[in-house]
């Protein structure tokens, strides 16, 4: 039984050491640098080595337990051979207290997610989801649905369409069954099927919406900027016009060419910015707070002029922007930059998430204080790989009515 528990301990610990290495990258590896090339980047070699060090201390442990188990009972609970085995040995001791810590962690992971998996939370007041349609633009390449949903299948080409309703008590009458697509995170490359581009820019058209919001993250690389107007723009098209910010990629390619080739196209920026959508007499403001990564966030002057206390709508890049947010009132806050992990795990979910919150608003609907934030899953991926995380166009259509019904 002893050995049993020692080496269920062990397993947690692993697990554990993979929570700890998890956290390290997402909270500092991936996490908030103004710089393309994270100055933690080290962390991402260092941290592995020494968590194996660590937990190879267990073998200490485990040589110790086989003294215990070897010896008679009545020579086990003698004063001296306790004190031999809790305190001869300065690696075992060491080995204890971190099997003890990583074993406490991995439990700790396995609770949270077994919560978030099966512990139903009480539904968002104010938003009704519809069914979603999947666009699969390559055959299936694994034959067992069950493969499949362990993960064995490329989701990159298989868009997701998703479609949600956002209840505003005091929405203006004129804007009830307003239409907003929104598109991020498109990470434009020559080596992406064209075709997926025209699916994408086909399917946003047939949402038919009164608005298209860019949410950054136009491409990845420098040299596919010029490449946007012909694989993006082509189409793409609403009578209330297009609105972007920019997302810390598109920073580190080139900001004032990506603005530069989109503006000429007939995007409009509203980077730290707000534009009053109108029908007719009525106006809906429109909010754009710059990337938390590269960007300049302000969210004091994005909002200025605006009643805190009246229906907004806004869009940033990374959501980590809820945590600048306060006393603002944004009946609907888009956001990406997650890729909604982009790689998920059976049970586990997103793990590599590059955000202070991790996985927490790796995607879906959050509703933080006075604000809903919505991030989506986004459309690109660099590299172009995407396991149980299917790229989305989000769609959302505003409804007047009572949220609470």
């Amino acid at each position: 039984m002893l050995r049993l528990v020692f080496f269920a301990f062990i397993l947690l610990a692993l697990l554990g050491d993979a929570r700890i290495f998890l956290f390290v990258l997402n909270r500092f590896v991936f996490g908030n640098h103004r710089e393309e090339q994270s100055p933690w980047k080290w962390l991402m070699f260092v941290t592995p080595p020494l968590l194996l060090v660590l937990t190879a201390l267990l073998w200490p442990v485990n040589i110790w337990i086989d003294r215990l188990l070897s010896a008679r009972v009545v020579e086990r609970i003698t004063s001296e051979r306790i004190q031999e085995i809790a305190w001869s040995l300065a690696l075992a001791k060491i080995g204890a207290a971190w099997l003890i810590v990583a074993a406490a962690i991995g439990s700790y992971w396995i609770l949270d997610r077994v919560r978030a998996n099966y512990l139903r939370s009480a539904p968002l007041i104010g938003v009704r989801d519809q069914p979603s349609d999947v666009i699969r633009l390559r055959k299936v390449h694994v034959p067992f649905e069950w493969l499949r949903r362990l993960g064995a299948h490329n989701d990159v080409y298989d868009v997701e369409v998703t479609r949600h309703e956002i209840i505003i008590d005091d929405l203006p009458p004129a804007f009830d069954g307003y239409r907003l697509a929104f598109l991020t995170d498109t990470h434009v490359a020559s080596f992406m099927r064209r075709g997926f581009y025209r699916e994408v820019v086909k399917q946003v058209q047939r949402f038919a919406p009164d608005v298209i919001l860019f949410g950054g993250d136009f491409v990845s690389f420098t040299r596919h900027i010029k490449l946007l107007p012909e694989i993006l723009l082509d189409g793409l098209a609403a009578p209330d016009g297009l609105f972007a910010i920019l997302g810390n990629h598109d920073y580190w390619a080139g900001a004032d060419a990506v603005t530069a080739i989109l503006r000429a196209h007939g995007v409009r920026f509203i980077t730290n910015d707000a534009v009053m959508l109108a029908r007719g007499a009525a106006r809906l403001p429109l909010a754009g707070i710059d990337e938390v990564y590269r960007g300049e966030p302000d969210v004091a002057r994005a909002f200025a002029g605006l009643d805190p206390t009246k229906a907004c709508i806004a869009i940033s890049h990374h959501p980590d922007v809820v945590d600048l947010i306060r006393g603002q009132r944004i009946d609907l806050l888009l956001c990406g930059h997650t890729h909604g992990g982009q790689i998920r795990f059976p049970f586990f979910g997103p793990v590599v998430v590059p955000s202070r919150h991790e996985g927490e608003y790796a995607n879906g609907f959050h509703r933080i204080g006075a604000v809903l934030l919505y991030v989506s899953r986004g459309i690109g991926a660099i590299p172009p790989l995407r396991i149980l995380c299917r790229p989305e166009v989000a769609t959302f259509v505003l409804r007047r009515g009572s949220r609470s019904e």
